[in-house]
């Protein structure tokens, strides 16, 4: 069982969708980018591919637009310059916080006008909830979903020891897919895919409420 990233050993994750009209009355005006909708289900137009370059090493991600200028992603999927990959275009970004204890990171980068968000809830997921996911395994567009099976404190993930609670689901996910954002039925954001283990059919992600850390007030709730 490892993270989702370019490092060998991972066996990521996973990663069309109902977009709000501007018309809708759920829309929310977002104060930076005029017009900018809610989105409730896998969608590219908020959900980028991740590509960071260092040196001889490329990691490739996935991340969740969760505010005018914030994109959530995983922390293992990341660093420093991040080109942050939409179907209009490309723009850069820089990681402004990572959970040193956990494996989530928040990159701060001047959107297209327009981008559309999702909402994020600080909630606990229980077993047996429908999730969603939208994310790039294998760099390919991917929306797949499956139900949480467990709920557990802790784990040894590349040969690293995570000590918070996390999430189990299935299906298992692909490399390229770290960082992909959980939806739950309606639509939230409750969940970062950090890991898979695909000889067994799970993967693994780290809910919003316990997994952001010290990155927490960067993001905010609805």
């Amino acid at each position: 069982m490892g993270y989702a990233s370019g490092v060998k050993d991972f066996q990521p994750f996973l990663c069309v969708a109902l977009v709000l009209s501007a018309l809708s009355v759920s829309l929310v005006i977002d104060p930076v980018s005029a017009a900018a909708p809610i989105l409730t289900a896998p969608d590219r137009r908020a959900i980028p591919q991740l590509v960071t370059r260092e040196k001889d090493i490329i990691r490739y991600g996935t991340g969740v637009v969760v505010g005018p200028e914030t994109v959530l992603t995983a922390k293992h999927a990341v660093a420093g310059a991040v080109d942050i990959i939409f179907p209009i275009g490309k723009v850069t970004g820089h990681v402004q916080c990572r959970a040193p204890d956990r494996d989530t990171a928040v990159i701060a980068a001047r959107l297209p006008k327009g981008t559309p968000r999702y909402r994020i809830a600080f909630r606990a997921l229980a077993v047996g909830e429908l999730v969603r996911i939208g994310g790039y395994p294998g760099r390919t567009w991917t929306v797949a979903s499956g139900r949480v099976t467990n709920v557990i404190k802790t784990a040894i993930l590349s040969g690293r020891r995570i000590n918070t609670p996390m999430v189990v689901f299935k299906p298992a996910l692909h490399q390229g897919a770290s960082g992909s954002p959980v939806l739950d039925a309606k639509g939230y954001v409750v969940g970062i895919f950090i890991a898979s283990n695909p000889p067994e059919n799970y993967s693994i992600a780290l809910p919003i409420t316990t997994g952001l850390g010290p990155c927490r007030p960067l993001v905010r709730e609805g």
